[in-house]
């Protein structure tokens, strides 16, 4: 299988977490769908990363799918629960975690642009109360247990991981931890996760 997607890309981390978790070989294609010799088109009609390209030559998009793909393909480690409620609350907590990454990504991608053709303040607020609101569901569900759902690793960990990894590398002024301090240890321990360490993005 190959993975096409950037190092900068939350997406792409969720899935690069997701792959090392379960220990899938694969073959990681730097490719930024900005850049004139991207391929991600050829493979998602959307242009956009990630995108799994199964050995058949099918492709598999949007990091949600690409997940469910690889959690079908490879039953252990099991990151979704078999039972509905159960998978229906981590992928809760997926969706927390993508809408985090939504916002963020919205934010700093609007940040490259000169000055004049920025988005006005009140659009801006909009897109950090997303985060803030987001942030403080995800610390009251989590409260004081170690793992976001029941009694193990599982994809909800994931999704607040990747979410907050990114919060950090592209908005470090963001003290989220100041009033997240479940997350903030959350954070602390997955951070020694081999998963976490091997798909950090570079500084």
């Amino acid at each position: 299988m190959k993975l096409l997607g950037s190092p900068g890309s939350p997406y792409v981390r969720k899935v690069r977490i997701v792959l090392a978790e379960k220990r899938i070989d694969y073959e990681y294609i730097i490719d930024r769908p900005s850049s004139p010799d991207s391929r991600a088109a050829e493979f998602n009609p959307l242009g956009k990363i990630p995108v799994l390209v199964r050995d058949d030559g099918r492709p598999v998009y949007d990091s949600v799918v690409i997940v469910e793909y690889l959690e079908g393909l490879v039953a252990e480690l099991r990151l979704i629960p078999l039972s509905f409620d159960e998978r229906i609350e981590v992928k809760r907590w997926e969706a927390l975690g993508d809408g985090i990454a939504d916002a963020t990504v919205a934010i700093s991608h609007d940040l490259r642009e000169p000055e004049s053709r920025r988005k006005l303040p009140a659009w801006y607020d909009r897109q950090r109360q997303k985060i803030q609101r987001s942030l403080a569901t995800m610390e009251r569900d989590l409260g004081s247990r170690e793992f976001c759902h029941g009694g193990a690793f599982s994809l909800a960990d994931i999704a607040a991981g990747f979410a907050l990894g990114y919060l950090d590398q592209v908005m470090p002024d963001t003290d989220w931890r100041s009033e997240s301090s479940a997350l903030a240890r959350l954070a602390q321990r997955l951070s020694t996760r081999e998963s976490f360490i091997t798909t950090k993005p570079v500084a």
